[in-house]
């Protein structure tokens, strides 16, 4: 019954009366370009969780959310990185907007850990942006549990998948996939605002160059 369920939310004729609503400017943090924040209903959504799809790890998939970063970091309000497939050059990111002692680092080893540790940081209101790496199927009793956590925050809580994550019903807000083309990155539209809009379109963006790891050649 919970697959059918999952299933049936995921189909692209299904209209819930939300889904398709802009976001009001105080809900949300800037995504960079007037293309991107369009397709997003204004802006990378605070309360929600946002699945990027995309591969290989650390490859360049936080160059996207640069302007959501230094957004909190304006605001004072903390960045949660956990299973970061690289330790983050954070002099770099402070050349970017991005102040180091905004930067909460979390070296979880297994999937469900790393899911445990967003739900802690989603119930501080400290927190304005978690980034979320995982790397094999997930329980949806657990991505709901990421939903609900990111839903009574005022976070935007992203998590990281594997391309093959989208032949999976998902409870997230909003579902993206991404890949590098050329020194941009390409985004197609699974499921929120943009799936909506740009369906079968796919958005290049340009992003700044992302700042090199610590443990990198």
């Amino acid at each position: 019954m919970t697959r059918a369920l999952d299933s049936l939310l995921e189909h692209p004729a299904l209209w819930r009366g939300r889904q398709g609503a802009p976001v009001s400017g105080d809900a949300v943090w800037p995504a960079g370009t007037p293309e991107l924040e369009k397709a997003l209903g204004g802006g990378w959504p605070r309360g929600q969780l946002v699945e990027l799809l995309g591969a290989p790890f650390g490859s360049g998939e936080t160059r996207l959310l640069v302007p959501m970063l230094a957004a909190c970091a304006r605001a004072r309000l903390w960045i949660a990185l956990i299973g970061p497939p690289a330790t983050p050059w954070l002099p770099g990111w402070q050349q970017l907007g991005i102040p180091p002692e905004r930067v909460l680092l979390v070296q979880a080893e297994q999937d469900p850990e790393r899911l445990w540790s967003a739900e802690q940081c989603l119930r501080d209101p400290a927190f304005g942006a978690l980034l979320v790496w995982i790397h094999g199927p997930a329980e949806t009793a657990r991505l709901r549990r990421l939903r609900l956590a990111a839903g009574e925050s005022r976070a935007c809580a992203v998590l990281y998948r594997p391309p093959q994550a989208a032949e999976q019903p998902s409870p997230a807000h909003q579902r993206l996939q991404w890949q590098p083309h050329g020194r941009d990155l390409r985004l197609h539209f699974l499921k929120g605002n943009g799936a909506q809009h740009r369906r079968g379109r796919p958005l290049d963006i340009s992003v700044a160059h992302p700042p090199p790891a610590e443990d990198a050649p």
